[in-house]
């Protein structure tokens, strides 16, 4: 080192620069080699030649440094650190080799070139080209450790090691918080330190704290706890929904504690709408059973209703005629108003019921002002018998389909061959289990559907029916055209 009392004051200054870059830059080096995962004695064998490398550095500052001291305070030969000298070659060489010899790589050996200049012997053997061979070796480690740093940062972040572990799990949507027993914090993604902030207002500082505050404390503005079926989820003020659950991790003889908290918000949007459309559903039940019970009732006072305009108009007529005769002065004929009071009580006996056909568009509009579509296909069997008992049984389906089997679809074919025929189905809940025949059919969905009526118009008329269940509710009514009303 004696060469360098020759160099002036301004080049041994960025000298000492230099190697305090070289310094710092090593330094770097050797955390990110340190933060890869270790994968075996070779790994190993990087990582502590990188901190032989950054030990030479320093020896390179303290030979430089006494000579700095030297210009100061006297001529002063570094000769001090000799022993130390030759230790630090020895365990960059060895960990050098043993590292090359790891990882079947040639540059590791470099290091040790480097490192050679650091031995007293190298010293007296180049004398005067001495300070060339250590700005040579000093370039080498400052060129290497800007190369060692960008290639190990590139390692960190694309294969797998600890810094990209941590990026992986910051960048998890849901939150993960992992701590000891007493509430150290172990790991803690953004994500869940996110929802820390916003429940609370303040960072996790303390995993058993923060559980202890979920639990029963006092949450921020616009957060709430809700219930999602069993279990306990909180509504953030951004209508985000998250379920935050607690597991314990066994680690040796120790167990942590780890806090997941995924986002439900589309579980918790699905159940609030299945909810408001199964209060939606019920309301339409109960609408739809209080129409139909009242449904008698409604024909009842449509018949008196019906009747009384018969006895208004048949009255009114004959009053008329009465009234015009009186008005002109004409005595009525006796045989004329014995004729008004014998045909009255026939006339009002006379059945005034709508035809079938307008009872099924009646039928068709009276369910169509609650969301029920009747559909009708065909024409109604030219006799009138059978045409009246198709159109009572239709207004009978109607009803049991839409009442017991919640249907919103109701459909008739009406077509004709050797028979008069109606089949009718609908898009209700089909009865489980097997038809019993009687009291009506039992099951889930169609309890206690009479079919006595029904039965009974057909076998009337000389006709029959039938019931299916599978693959759904289907009824069929068939009437032989050459039958006689029984």
């Amino acid at each position: 080192m004696a060469e360098f009392y020759r160099f002036p004051q301004w080049s041994l200054t960025a000298l000492v620069m230099t190697v305090a870059v070289c310094i710092m830059l090593q330094t770097l080096a050797a955390s990110y080699s340190i933060r890869r995962l270790t994968a075996g004695w070779a790994r190993r064998m990087e990582n502590g030649m990188e901190c032989a490398v950054l030990a030479v550095l320093f020896l390179f500052a303290a030979l430089l440094a006494q000579v700095q001291y030297g210009l100061y305070g006297g001529f002063l030969m570094p000769g001090g650190y000799s022993l130390v000298r030759q230790a630090v070659f020895l365990l960059a060489a060895v960990l050098g080799a043993a590292a090359a010899v790891g990882t079947e790589l040639i540059w590791p050996f470099f290091v040790i070139g480097g490192a050679v200049v650091l031995l007293p012997l190298m010293e007296e053997v180049t004398g005067t080209a001495y300070p060339f061979f250590f700005l040579t070796a000093l370039l080498y480690f400052l060129l290497r450790s800007i190369h060692i740093c960008l290639l190990r940062r590139r390692e960190l972040y694309t294969q797998i090691s600890s810094i990209s572990i941590k990026e992986a799990v910051d960048g998890l949507h849901t939150g993960l918080l992992f701590f000891r027993p007493r509430g150290e914090i172990l790991l803690c993604n953004r994500r869940m330190d996110g929802l820390a902030r916003q429940l609370t207002g303040q960072p996790v500082r303390s995993g058993l704290e923060f559980q202890r505050h979920l639990e029963d404390g006092e949450l921020r503005g616009g957060c709430a706890r809700e219930a999602l079926g069993d279990q306990q989820v909180f509504r953030l003020p951004d209508a985000s929904v998250w379920s935050i659950a607690a597991h314990a991790i066994p680690m040796g003889r120790r167990t942590c504690v780890l806090l997941t908290a995924d986002d439900v918000t589309e579980r918790w949007d699905a159940v609030t709408l299945l909810a408001r459309q199964n209060e939606a559903l019920e309301q339409r039940g109960r609408e739809l059973r209080h129409t139909i019970e009242h449904l008698q009732a409604i024909c009842e006072a449509e018949e008196i209703a019906r009747s009384k305009g018969r006895v208004h108009d048949l009255l009114g007529q004959r009053i008329s005629l009465l009234l015009r005769a009186l008005r002109d002065d004409q005595q009525p004929d006796e045989a004329l108003l014995m004729d008004f009071a014998r045909s009255l009580p026939t006339a009002l006996r006379e059945d005034n019921r709508p035809s079938p056909a307008r009872r099924l568009a009646l039928l068709r509009e009276t369910f169509r002002s609650m969301d029920v579509s009747v559909e009708i296909r065909g024409a109604l069997p030219e006799d009138q018998a059978v045409a009246d008992a198709f159109a009572e049984i239709a207004v009978e389906c109607v009803t049991n389909a839409v009442r017991h089997g919640y249907a919103t679809h109701v459909q008739f074919h009406l077509f004709h061959n050797d028979c008069w025929r109606m089949t009718v189905t609908d898009n209700g809940i089909s009865p489980a289990g097997p038809i019993r025949e009687g009291g009506g059919i039992g099951g889930v969905g169609r309890p206690s559907i009479s079919i006595g009526g029904m039965r009974r118009r057909m076998a009337r008329l000389g006709g029959s029916m039938e019931l299916y269940t599978s693959p759904r509710f289907r009824i069929e009514l068939s009437v032989p055209k050459e039958a006689e009303l029984k």
